[in-house]
């Protein structure tokens, strides 16, 4: 009897696998293609620096990441930027970018028509006082501070905030060092299990921050775009 329980288990565990598996793979197909909202953003991996090209029309809309978007007339939003605009750039599609553009209180992210950006070129070669200074993620009270440690070693330190809006806030911390790679540089602490990971990207004065969700409480997360605050 145990035998013939363990069996009908095992199948139905199976057959539950299964369908979590192709419904997972479903809804990855579903959502990849057009995912361009400001929570992903600063995990992917392609970054770079553009700019309303001049020649265009202008207002360049952005576009939301809905099903079907950003092609149908419906995914069109009402915020736009105007030409010069500085904007980062990540995954490019059938003439469409994702792009983030820093507001003057708020980061705005969406697809963008790709015959309206250009790429900015510039030197990608930091030095330790690049990555030093206060940083904030704008609109929020999340923050990062970069000093150097030893030789070249920096310390990353910062406290990162999520409310639900109802007088409940969690709180994560991160307070580690690590030796930047380039534009790159990765601190983490904690045991190989609940370890906070931080990595950060420098694209001349914006720091693209992402984690991996394991430096605090429920929700709470440093993902971001940063800007060195100026005094």
């Amino acid at each position: 009897m145990k035998l013939t329980i363990n069996m009908r288990f095992s199948k139905k565990a199976l057959l539950l696998a299964s369908l979590i598996s192709a419904y997972s793979h479903y809804v990855l197909a579903e959502i990849e293609p057009y995912s361009c909202r400001n929570g992903h953003f600063p995990s992917y991996q392609d970054m770079k620096l553009g700019f309303v090209r001049e020649s265009v029309s202008d207002r360049s809309y952005f576009h939301d990441d809905d099903t079907g978007c950003p092609y149908e007339d419906t995914c069109k939003e009402n915020a736009y930027i105007v030409p010069g605009d500085e904007v980062l750039v990540s995954k490019t599609q059938d003439g469409w970018s994702c792009v983030w553009y820093q507001g003057a209180n708020r980061g705005f992210v969406g697809w963008m028509k790709s015959e309206n950006l250009g790429l900015k070129l510039y030197e990608d070669n930091y030095s330790l006082s690049d990555w030093v200074g206060d940083w904030r993620f704008i609109g929020t009270d999340t923050y990062l501070k970069i000093t150097q440690a030893q030789q070249a070693e920096l310390n990353v330190s910062g406290e990162a905030y999520w409310s639900n809006g109802r007088g409940l806030t969690n709180l994560g911390s991160v307070d580690e060092t690590g030796i930047p790679n380039g534009r790159n540089l990765e601190v983490k602490s904690g045991d190989e299990i609940y370890d906070c990971k931080v990595h950060l990207r420098l694209l001349q004065e914006y720091l693209v921050v992402y984690d991996n969700k394991s430096c605090g409480g429920m929700n709470v997360s440093f993902d971001g775009v940063y800007l060195k605050k100026t005094n």
